[in-house]
């Protein structure tokens, strides 16, 4: 959860930032980076845009923060596919054809393209959700179903699967949480084809990026463009937690 009274300093801005922003990486703080943006569709909703194709990305990546009462105020049908994690708090996920359903903290949903959707904060509390959006690559007849459910429920150590995109080549997006204890890192240093959009859920660690290492901690945002030599490791106290993107099962062919 986000440090409500928190004040940046100075020397938070200045001389220990940790903000990175350079060609095929950004590093986005909370408190000290985040601008908070206006949407169109939404009410006493503030959008902290962390991806778009500015940043070299082929996705769209929002963090939420909707008041009570907040949300759109019409449904959503602009041909993409969405996934939503809530962070904290509830919505009430409401989808053409479909009942109501309520996304407590940790719940998250998968859209596929053609769902007609919109959701409220119905409480009286501050809600704070992650938002992704891109554009569905079809493959053959294949057709994605939607997955709405909650992280709990995910079985996985240290990865919790939240899209079987490994047992379905109709989903062209992975979303996993890793879940790394005390003292443990990934089992390899990665260079791969995939981009990543990596939001810290839980505790502190550093992350090796092209060469350079970087402290992270919860609630920082992290984008890696295709082939950014990635590897992280835990250094507080308590587990490392983080929710990541990154798109699956395509054949990259589209400059062929």
């Amino acid at each position: 959860m986000m440090a409500e009274n928190y004040v940046p300093t100075q020397a938070d801005i200045l001389s220990r930032s940790r903000a990175v922003v350079k060609p095929g990486l950004c590093m986005i703080l909370p408190q000290v980076n985040r601008v908070a943006s206006n949407l169109p569709n939404f009410e006493k909703t503030i959008a902290q845009v962390l991806a778009t194709p500015e940043t070299g990305a082929k996705f769209v990546e929002h963090e939420l923060i909707l008041e009570p009462g907040g949300g759109t105020v019409t449904p959503i049908q602009d041909g993409l596919e969405h996934f939503c994690f809530m962070v904290e708090g509830n919505l009430h996920l409401d989808i053409a054809g479909d009942k109501k359903h309520d996304l407590g903290e940790g719940g998250f949903a998968y859209l596929p393209v053609g769902t007609v959707f919109g959701f409220k904060n119905p409480y009286d509390k501050k809600s704070r959700a992650l938002w992704i959006k891109r554009r569905y690559k079809p493959i053959g007849l294949l057709k994605p179903d939607r997955i709405i459910g909650n992280e709990r429920n995910v079985p996985g150590t240290p990865g919790q699967y939240l899209i079987p995109y490994k047992e379905n080549l109709a989903y062209d997006m992975s979303m996993l949480i890793v879940n790394l204890d005390p003292g443990k890192g990934l089992s390899q240093l990665e260079i791969h084809i995939m981009e990543h959009g990596l939001y810290m859920l839980q505790g502190q660690g550093i992350y090796w990026l092209s060469g350079d290492y970087h402290e992270v901690q919860t609630n920082d945002f992290i984008y890696m463009a295709p082939y950014c030599p990635q590897y992280f490791y835990v250094t507080g106290q308590s587990m490392g937690r983080y929710l990541l993107y990154k798109d699956v099962n395509r054949d990259y062919n589209e400059k062929l």
